[in-house]
């Protein structure tokens, strides 16, 4: 059966046609194949730059309060280690220090800068320079401030001297 509007066409030439006239629509379904394609790849990347982005700003606001605490735990940690009067009030404060150093631990901060350590000048901060034979070449001789991080951040240089 013939369409009415063309009886006189050959099946050829009407298959032509309607190819002429679907080219446009399927061009038109790949462009917003495509378009929809790049959307998708785009929200994805929109995703993971702000799960990056959130995680940084957690990491950010955990190191600024861990680096706001680190002077009494150097307060404390200068308690302890003081000769007080009584072993009471030694015992208290070192439970206190123990205490507080558990939180750092817990929030993922780590000391570093410990006499005898290589010294790196990325994480230490050298302010006296000594000459010992008992030490080797750019190590630590004392600490005055131990050093903090959280992960691969540095929330506070060790303050040190550093041997021969």
């Amino acid at each position: 059966m013939k369409d009415k509007a063309k009886p006189d066409l050959p099946e050829e030439e009407i298959a032509q046609e309607e190819e002429i006239l679907l080219d446009p629509v399927v061009e038109e379904l790949k462009s917003a194949k495509d378009q929809l394609l790049r959307l998708a790849a785009e929200f994805d990347n929109f995703k993971k730059r702000s799960q990056r982005e959130k995680e940084e700003s957690f990491l950010n606001a955990k190191a600024s309060i861990l680096k706001a605490f680190l002077p009494v735990l150097d307060n404390f940690e200068r308690a302890a280690s003081a000769d007080a009067a009584g072993e009471d009030y030694k015992k208290g404060v070192e439970m206190i220090l123990e205490q507080f150093a558990g939180v750092f631990t817990a929030q993922g901060a780590e000391s570093y800068g410990e006499p005898g350590e290589a010294f790196d000048p990325t994480i230490h901060n050298a302010v006296t320079h000594t000459e010992n034979p008992d030490l080797g070449e750019n190590v630590i001789a004392e600490v005055y401030t131990r050093g903090c991080r959280c992960k691969d951040r540095i929330i506070r240089e060790a303050v040190v001297g550093v041997a021969n």
